[in-house]
């Protein structure tokens, strides 16, 4: 089994990036559908929405004070897909101590990972990409230079 990685993003840099920040304080209900759709469908967020039903649940979920619980759920999946360190106590502790921080701190974690993972992955598309036919294209033209009459200055 490989060794267990660091978080990426601190749990205490939760002022950056601004918005993430600002609905993680705000409305915790909108960063969760957006930490939830980049974990579980597109991490580019292609395809999301404002109200979606990952965001209507934590919604419900937190009238009765209850939300922390998708939330240590989702922290844990984040640490089962990428390896990281952790436990479900430490899971529940940050999920029920500071959401917002933690919120963004997973957003920032699949952020980061994704990108990582892009950057590994991209070399070898753009080897298969290279094997393929492509349609042969047409030479360019060779246009003759002409050359532009002269006119005598004119005198007003």
């Amino acid at each position: 089994m490989a060794q267990k990685q660091e978080w990426s993003a601190s749990g205490v840099d939760c002022c950056s990036p601004f918005t993430s920040c600002l609905l993680s304080w705000c409305v915790p209900c909108i960063q969760y559908g957006r930490v939830h759709h980049r974990l579980h469908k597109d991490s580019q967020l292609k395809g999301w929405s404002v109200f979606n039903g990952d965001c209507c649940a934590y919604f419900a979920l937190s009238c009765f004070g209850c939300q922390w619980i998708v939330q240590l759920m989702g922290r844990g999946e984040i640490r089962e897909k990428y390896n990281l360190k952790g436990n479900g106590c430490t899971d529940c502790l940050c999920a029920c101590c500071c959401m917002p921080c933690d919120l963004v701190q997973q957003e920032k974690e699949i952020v980061n990972r994704e990108a990582t993972n892009l950057i590994n992955v991209q070399p070898n598309k753009l080897e298969a990409q290279n094997q393929m036919a492509y349609p042969q294209q047409q030479q360019p033209q060779q246009y003759q230079q002409q050359q532009m009459p002269q006119y005598p200055p004119q005198h007003q």
